[in-house]
């Protein structure tokens, strides 16, 4: 109903399914506020002839700053000590380090290089899974290009930087997980249906890998019966990732951007997500 008359959207974390896009014949641009678009029914928008944007400058970083944040907090157990000491305990185990360790990046775009050059800066080695590398980028820090079981079977560290498609759906399952170090920690800052989740508590509660940070679920708000929030070696957020203070105004200017630039006829093709639309699409 509040969209009834509306052009344009500047688009959050609602569902733009078939239905509701047929219902809003007048709607012509759904700018996306972040890089994920599986929230919108890409090829019913397509076929209404309504473009689809994102903004893929605006929060690269502060999706690294999490992965990072993350990778950090369960190397280093930051919450099982803080609530040790908390309780009154003096919890010294030690933790892991991460200089002379390997970080698997799957995905090498704008996040995981940037999750890439923290790593760096920190004494780690990096490998990564990417289908079409920045040539640049890889030699400039030493990158080593592998298929996604060398990056499993070589990382002490994996951090999923993928879009959700038909393709990447459950890429980490009970097959995948079991090219893992045993003492490995995965790291999802990008969507929740990329990982199994069964399968990846199963490893957890067998000792089949050393921990997870998680930022994104299948369901969310996450069920509270997850197993996966039962266990002590897995850290998790509430899909913030790529929510900072910073990231947030990028993110709205980028995307009010994008609709000026439709409305001005300039096609932002870096944006737009269904660009078959291009050749035929006018405001």
């Amino acid at each position: 109903t509040a969209l009834a008359d509306a052009s344009a959207v500047l688009a959050w974390g609602e569902c733009y399914t078939a239905k509701v896009l047929k219902s809003l014949p007048l709607l012509r641009v759904i700018a996306r506020m972040g890089v994920g678009f599986d929230k919108v029914d890409i090829a019913t928008a397509t076929q209404l002839g309504k473009v689809v944007t994102i903004t893929p400058t605006a929060n690269h970083e502060a999706v690294a700053e999490q992965a990072m944040a993350l990778i950090l907090a369960v190397a280093k157990s930051i919450v099982a000590n803080d609530i040790g000491v908390k309780a009154g305990q003096w919890p010294n185990r030690a933790t892991r380090s991460l200089r002379g360790k390997t970080l698997g990046v799957l995905g090498l775009g704008r996040i995981g290089r940037s999750l890439a050059l923290r790593a760096v800066a920190m004494r780690m080695k990096v490998v990564a899974m990417e289908m079409a590398p920045d040539r640049q980028f890889v030699e400039a820090h030493a990158i080593d290009l592998l298929d996604l079981d060398g990056v499993l079977a070589t990382s002490d560290f994996v951090s999923i930087h993928l879009p959700l498609s038909d393709q990447t759906r459950g890429m980490i399952n009970r097959q995948t997980l079991a090219r893992f170090k045993s003492d490995a920690v995965l790291i999802n800052t990008a969507r929740g249906g990329l990982v199994v989740e069964s399968d990846l508590a199963d490893a957890l509660e067998a000792g089949r890998l050393g921990g997870a940070g998680l930022d994104v679920f299948t369901q969310e708000p996450v069920d509270i019966s997850n197993r996966l929030l039962k266990l002590p070696r897995v850290v998790v957020s509430a899909h913030v990732a790529g929510n900072d203070s910073n990231a947030r105004i990028d993110m709205g200017n980028e995307a009010a951007q994008n609709i000026l630039d439709l409305v001005a006829g300039r096609w932002p093709a870096q944006a737009v997500v269904n660009r078959e639309l291009q050749d035929r699409w006018h405001w």
